[in-house]
């Protein structure tokens, strides 16, 4: 019998832990409504900010639309106090005092560079895909991205 509860402890942890970082690609960010997109956008440039994280930093993007076509993205995480998020994030004063932080801070910051030329390139905010440890970046930035190609949309 108590080899069962293990079991289904187990079970019941690895689901739980499983469906807090199984968000689909395509699902909407927690407490932001889906954002449908036609895919038909009027040329220009659109900028647009995600909605603050835990620790109050948000993502903002600014894109280029050249014959219907995003030919240029702009994206950086922004923190609370208004600096961007770059080789010092993560670090406290100056230097790193955590490095497990750190690398994780680190991460999110490539993770994130790797959005916006994944976008040109794919056209479609549904084929780029999160990088692992780095989902708070991946949400705003499609978040903070959906906002902008929506007031770009043709057919909103």
């Amino acid at each position: 019998m108590r080899r069962w509860l293990l079991v289904l402890m187990a079970v019941s942890m690895s689901v739980t832990l499983l469906a807090g970082c199984g968000q689909k690609e395509g699902s909407p960010v927690a407490g932001q409504k889906d954002i449908s997109l036609s895919g038909n956008y009027k040329d220009g440039r659109y900028t647009a900010k995600s909605s603050a994280d835990d620790n109050g930093a948000v993502g903002e993007i600014a894109l280029v639309i050249a014959n219907g076509k995003i030919t240029k993205v702009d994206y950086k995480g922004i923190k609370k106090d208004g600096k961007i998020k770059d080789g010092e994030y993560g670090k406290t004063s100056g230097k790193i005092e955590n490095q497990e932080f750190y690398n994780k801070a680190q991460l999110a910051v490539k993770a994130a560079a790797t959005y916006g030329p994944k976008l040109i390139e794919t056209q479609d905010l549904e084929k780029i895909d999160a990088v692992s440890g780095a989902t708070v970046s991946y949400n705003q930035f499609t978040e903070a991205a959906k906002k902008a190609l929506k007031q770009a949309d043709k057919n909103p």
